[in-house]
């Protein structure tokens, strides 16, 4: 594993965290109403699609449990979708698919925390 990689899955574990910390609670409603509530959690959700999409290619066998497949395309959903998200999608993606990464990323660090 690079450095660069290192870093990448640190940042992606911060940007998992804050993720998790700004969606606490949140409802659908909120979720579609509130632009700048929008905006402060698509943020990081968009920066761990971006740094798996730039994650080196051994990183994913080596962590085949992290969906990283899914997790690119949804950046490239909020990214690219122009003002059309379907929030529904962004809910499902906090309460199901965040949590499990958040778990996945926790393991890695700790890892990498035991090794030093």
């Amino acid at each position: 594993m690079t450095l660069q990689d290192k870093e990448r899955l640190k940042k992606m574990y911060m940007f998992a965290e804050n993720a998790s910390l700004i969606a606490e609670g949140v409802t659908l409603e909120r979720l579609t109403e509130d632009n700048a509530f929008q905006y402060s959690l698509l943020y990081p959700l968009g920066q761990i699609g971006e740094i798996a999409i730039n994650m080196g290619s051994e990183i994913p066998v080596i962590y085949p449990e992290i969906e990283w497949a899914d997790w690119r395309g949804f950046r490239n959903r909020i990214f690219h979708d122009y003002g059309t998200i379907d929030f529904s999608i962004v809910l499902e993606m906090i309460e199901e698919a965040l949590p499990l990464l958040l778990i996945e990323l926790r393991k890695i660090h700790m890892d990498r925390e035991t090794a030093r």
